[in-house]
């Protein structure tokens, strides 16, 4: 079955291959304008008789979205636009070669997709501009599709596949989760470039690296306020107007945190591997797990330098994992969908024998481990520091005899300094070439391993050995600072008649 459309507002269909053709009037279809014409034909995948028409009449000021559909060669027609919003003109159209009842049109303002033959659509906007979609096509191998606007350049949404898996009763549910359609491509990213690199380092915005699900909402979750905002708006509209608040429950609504949607990872033996937000309003969404274990660095305030290693947690080893969808609203975490099941698989096999994925996992933890105590111990001796400072001068306004605190003060600082030492060596030494290992550059030696797929080597572990031994000792020294010694002199000077300094006690009758 052959079919040809024409900008006259007719098409021709043929049963034996072209030989012979019959013309099919639009303009007596009821509902389609008389000047209209036709856009984009396109013949059924899976029927021979069945065939979808995308017409245009904006020629003559009329933006509304005209699509039929005829399952008998052009004898009966249907409307699919019923569902579409107005103003959007339907340029073309396209049918997924697996499921029929998955279809795609780009329109004069979006993408829209139907997984019901074209009942219901749902608008794609994740990212894509609000412009004229003028082509849509499928790359069947790798489940893309391909979208080319006016002006705006094309888009691509990478593996589209899991919307096979939707359908009129699945989205009925509250949510559902859908896994990738194929084993995620394990690799780590080149990421070791700069802004200086200059224009020969140009490259066109790449895929999110790492496993992309896709999850659909049927409702947005929302707070008290937008509750509240959503019925007063549906009041107005029926002239019935709402009266403002009481203060109190305003206070509520300020206060009240904002729900959450989250996809929980875990390893095959159940183990937490990440979490990753999504968004809380209804419909469509994608997040990406960049395959990562959740960065355990300790939170200071300062944000590490994107170069680091550990800068956005190690890498998961390939395998298989699990993922679940949940929502907190409130305090309250709620699991939306069944669990699904991904893959990571190599890319590529390494060309030297090293360490298993698995041992190269096992000592990348134990790197991150020893990360997060050393980060908490530079934070923790940053806050003693300034708190030293606050002292310093709280001691010079201390009214009393303080002979006795000062002795203390100058002990702590001595015993603060000899910390540093031992974490990372002569400061005077900074900058002036090599200087003796201390802790620090023990831990970033091992670290070098964890950017390599072929494991940590001998030196790699006796270095980490070392610098966990240091690391031992000086983190009891910072705890007895933290927790005995410097509460000790902020009492002392306290009681001595002095200011209140961060962290000591609220001051009582």
């Amino acid at each position: 079955v052959l079919w040809v459309g024409t900008d006259d507002g007719l098409i021709q269909v043929s049963t034996n291959g072209g030989q012979s053709w019959k013309k099919i009037d639009l303009k007596k279809i009821k509902g389609i304008p008389a000047n209209a014409y036709v856009n984009d034909i396109r013949a059924d995948l899976f029927d021979r008789e069945t065939v979808y028409i995308a017409l245009d009449n904006h020629k003559e000021g009329d933006f509304k979205p005209y699509l039929i559909k005829s399952t008998n060669l052009g004898k009966r027609w249907t409307s699919l636009a019923k569902d579409l919003p107005e103003k959007h003109l339907v340029w073309r159209i396209v049918q997924d070669h697996e499921n029929k009842n998955l279809l795609f049109v780009g329109t004069e303002f979006g993408v829209f997709f139907t997984v019901d033959g074209g009942k219901k659509w749902v608008e794609l906007n994740g990212g894509i501009p609000t412009i004229s979609t003028r082509d849509v096509k499928i790359q069947r191998r790798e489940n893309d599709l391909v979208v080319g606007t006016f002006g705006r350049g094309i888009y691509i949404l990478d593996d589209y596949a899991p919307l096979r898996q939707l359908s009129e009763k699945a989205m009925e549910k509250d949510a559902i989760l859908m896994a990738p359609s194929r084993p995620v491509k394990w690799f780590k990213l080149d990421d070791n470039h700069a802004d200086t690199d200059g224009d020969d380092r140009y490259a066109a915005k790449n895929p999110a690296h790492g496993a992309t699900l896709t999850y659909f909402l049927k409702d947005s979750l929302l707070t008290a306020k937008e509750k509240r905002q959503q019925a007063e708006k549906k009041m107005v509209k029926d002239k019935k107007y709402p009266k403002y608040p009481a203060w109190e429950d305003i206070e509520k609504e300020n206060q009240e945190a904002k729900p959450a949607v989250f996809i929980e990872v875990r390893d095959e033996s159940g183990e937490f591997v990440n979490r990753i937000t999504g968004k809380t309003t209804k419909g469509l969404h994608r997040v990406t797990w960049d395959m990562t274990f959740a960065a355990s660095t300790a939170l200071a305030g300062k944000k590490r330098s994107q170069y680091h290693p550990l800068a956005n947690g190690i890498m998961a080893a390939p395998g298989k994992y699990t993922a679940t969808l949940f929502k907190r609203v409130g305090s309250q975490v709620t699991q939306l969908a069944e669990p699904v099941e991904l893959e990571l698989k190599p890319i590529y096999k390494r060309a030297l024998e090293g360490a298993s994925y698995q041992e190269v996992v096992k000592f990348s933890k134990d790197i991150a481990e020893a990360d997060r105590r050393s980060s908490a111990a530079t934070a923790v001796l940053g806050t003693i520091s300034k708190t030293m400072e606050s002292l310093r001068t709280a001691i010079d306004r201390t009214p009393s005899n303080i002979n006795k605190i000062e002795a203390t003060y100058a002990n702590i600082q001595a015993e603060i300094n000899a910390i540093n030492l031992e974490l990372s060596g002569l400061k005077s030494r900074d900058r002036k070439g090599a200087k003796p290992a201390n802790i620090y550059s023990r831990i970033g030696f091992a670290m070098s391993a964890v950017g390599s797929s072929y494991g940590p080597t001998q030196q790699h572990r006796e270095q980490f050995k070392y610098a966990i031994e240091g690391l031992d000792a000086v983190t009891k020294r910072i705890n007895t600072l933290q927790q005995t010694s410097i509460p000790a002199l902020q009492k002392a000077v306290l009681d001595s008649g002095g200011p209140w300094t961060m962290g000591a006690p609220v001051i009582t009758k």
